[in-house]
């Protein structure tokens, strides 16, 4: 959201905003930041989520501009977005609504820009996949009108939700957002009430925004599916009458049940994928094996009976079963790892063999063959696999992250000094500076040309530090680099690095997660047996350590305290407003952060890596340093 906002009065230009923020009840901190960071910002906060139709409601009814935007709190606006659209509408005052060009995190096209009715035609193209399979057809595709140049602004029938430019005396004369929509719906009812009262609804593409979620909320769930398709039954209740209606809601509800189980079978696929693969392709082994030694070794094309097919089938089970348990399936596997299961695999057949009654013991070779079918096959599928994933043949290794980073040289040495903190296997390859002049480690090389440079360094990432570029300038070169490379942006917290791979993922803007040592219990329990012996240490020797001590005063009053758990000798600096976001410790008489820094950014800088990186020697270390300050009570 935080983005969001920047973006949005980035985009202000000459114009008067009135920007509202409804909260429904977020569990994270939206409201304090809001509050915190942008008090122009008129906010609601509601105690539960009553939708997203009720709560933009909230805003639109409190309003007093000329025109109304809807936007999502996952969209970033170019600088001319919302004097583009102002202008458009402006020079045409047939239009009620007017949508953008919207690109998902990874500079992908988002087809929901611009849409067409959910008539009983278009209802059936989209619940068969008809529109998939013929994405530029005007007969199958007119629910993402295909068909229409996404380069090219064209009147279309509804636009999306995410964001919606429209004239605020056309929303008085057809009323708000339909509130019997809880979420998907709200923006077409609303699209075809502008259109039947008589206005256009227009697609601009002379702008365009960011959209992170796109269309990744978790489509290949059934509760998507259910929510989604209910809404247009909802819709075609609403505006359908007679036989059309009839047979809409029949195909909808219809749309619910083979959707669901499409969703169901491709989460599973999805989520097996591996196991299946491996499982497949070692049955397909042993069976080529068998025909092989039938016909080679006993020359006898029948002589293992029918049923052996399920000893191979019980053969390729235990395998998968053993890679499993060696935690081959997991991200982040070792080599070590795949042959220490395919050995355990092998062991366990023999010993099964073994124990097998005499006339079950087909072939001894066949078990002993089965792995090396398991050899050959298991490593030949990951390596086909991660080199059409990553175009390299480093099976079990992690993708080293090639990055380029984009923007002025101070920002760039911030962003370096994150990355060491919370990346392991990393390569910064580049640093594109936005300024001249610098030395040689910072590239100059001008941004029209990063393609090139981009392919030649095989970069995979790409980090743009938006405080000293233009929104427009970062989605331009997304368009060009296109959905191979990943994209961050760096938060104006300036401790966090925000992105979306695509829309395909889970969407919502992410920051770096950092593990904190300080929040793990047995450091807890070993700093606080530290104050407690660091305290009695200081009363036991008071008539002599108190004459180091810049402030003798204090000196018994604040050992009290650290006895009492009321205070901790070493803490967190105070100044830092985010000091919330942190592990919760007992307020400290000192802090980590070197003395003379006054700029608060980097005060949390230096409480988050005392969180981060804690252990004891760290709070002898601070002791240390500001010994004479340590019972101050300050």
């Amino acid at each position: 959201m935080r983005q969001t906002l920047e973006s949005v009065f980035r985009a202000q230009a000459k114009l008067s905003l009135e920007v509202f923020v409804v909260d429904n009840s977020s569990k994270d901190d939206s409201v304090a930041m809001v509050q915190r960071d942008f008090p122009e910002v008129k906010l609601i906060a509601n105690k539960d989520n009553p939708g997203f139709s009720k709560a933009n409601n909230q805003a639109i009814s409190q309003s007093k501009g000329k025109y109304v935007l809807l936007l999502n709190p996952d969209t970033i606006l170019q600088e001319d977005t919302l004097q583009t659209c102002f202008d458009f509408m402006e020079n045409h005052p047939d239009a009620g609504a007017l949508g953008a060009k919207m690109l998902d995190g990874s500079g992908q096209f988002l087809p929901e820009s611009k849409r067409g009715f959910p008539s009983p035609w278009v209802s059936f193209c989209k619940a068969t996949g008809l529109s998939v399979l013929f994405p530029k057809s005007k007969v199958f595709n007119q629910y993402h009108l295909g068909f229409l140049d996404e380069n090219q602004t064209h009147e279309v029938d509804v636009l999306c939700g995410a964001f919606m430019f429209m004239t605020k005396d056309v929303l008085d004369k057809v009323g708000m957002l339909d509130e019997d929509f809880f979420m998907y719906g709200e923006d077409i009812d609303l699209s075809y009430r502008i259109k039947k009262a008589g206005h256009k609804v227009y697609y601009l593409s002379s702008t365009q925004l960011i959209h992170f979620k796109g269309e990744s909320t978790k489509k290949s769930s059934v509760n998507y599916v259910r929510v989604f398709y209910q809404a247009m039954i909802i819709f075609a209740k609403k505006h359908f009458t007679g036989k059309g209606a009839g047979l809409l809601i029949f195909m909808l509800n219809l749309a619910i049940f083979g959707r669901a189980l499409l969703s169901l079978i491709k989460r599973f696929t999805q989520s097996f994928l591996p196991q299946i693969l491996d499982f497949g392709g070692m049955l397909g082994g042993l069976l080529f094996v068998k025909e092989i030694w039938e016909q080679f070794y006993f020359q006898n094309a029948d002589y293992f009976p029918a049923t052996y097919t399920y000893n191979l089938i019980g053969y390729s089970l235990i395998y998968v079963l053993a890679l499993g348990i060696h935690g081959v399936y997991k991200r982040n596997y070792k080599i070590g790892q795949l042959i220490r299961a395919i050995s355990v695999g092998l062991i366990l057949l023999l010993a099964i063999y073994a124990l097998m009654p005499t006339e079950y013991r087909y072939s001894r070779a066949i078990v002993l063959l089965s792995g090396v079918v398991a050899s050959i096959w298991f490593f030949a599928i990951r390596l086909v696999r991660r080199y059409i994933e990553h175009r390299d043949l480093r099976i079990g290794q992690e993708i080293r992250k090639r990055i380029f980073i984009i923007g002025s040289r101070t920002e760039i040495e911030h962003v370096e000094s994150i990355l060491k903190q919370s990346m392991r296997d990393h390569e910064v390859v580049a640093r594109i500076s936005t300024m001249e002049g610098f030395e040689s480690k910072f590239h100059t090389t001008t941004l029209d040309k990063i393609e090139v440079f981009a392919e030649l360094e095989k970069a995979n990432e790409f980090i743009f530090c938006v405080q000293d570029l233009e929104w427009q300038k970062v989605i331009e070169l997304m368009n060009k680099l296109g959905p191979s490379i990943e994209y961050k942006m760096v938060g104006d917290d300036r401790m966090s690095i925000l992105g979306s791979k695509s829309k395909n993922t889970s969407g919502e803007l992410y920051s770096v997660k950092f593990e904190f040592n300080l929040a793990k219990r047995d450091s807890i329990i070993k700093k606080r047996i530290f104050d407690i012996v660091l305290a009695l240490v200081h009363l036991l020797f008071f008539w002599i350590l108190i004459w180091g001590q810049a402030q003798k005063s204090n000196y018994f009053k604040a050992l009290i305290q650290v006895l009492l758990r009321k205070r901790s000798f070493v803490g967190y600096d105070t100044r830092d407003a985010k000091v919330e976001e942190l592990p919760s410790i007992s307020k400290g008489l000192i802090h980590s952060t070197p003395k003379g820094v006054e700029d608060l950014s980097w005060v949390h800088r230096a409480n988050l890596i005392y969180a981060k990186d804690y252990n004891l020697w760290k709070d002898i270390e601070v002791i240390l340093k500001k010994w004479k300050y340590v019972t101050s009570n300050n």
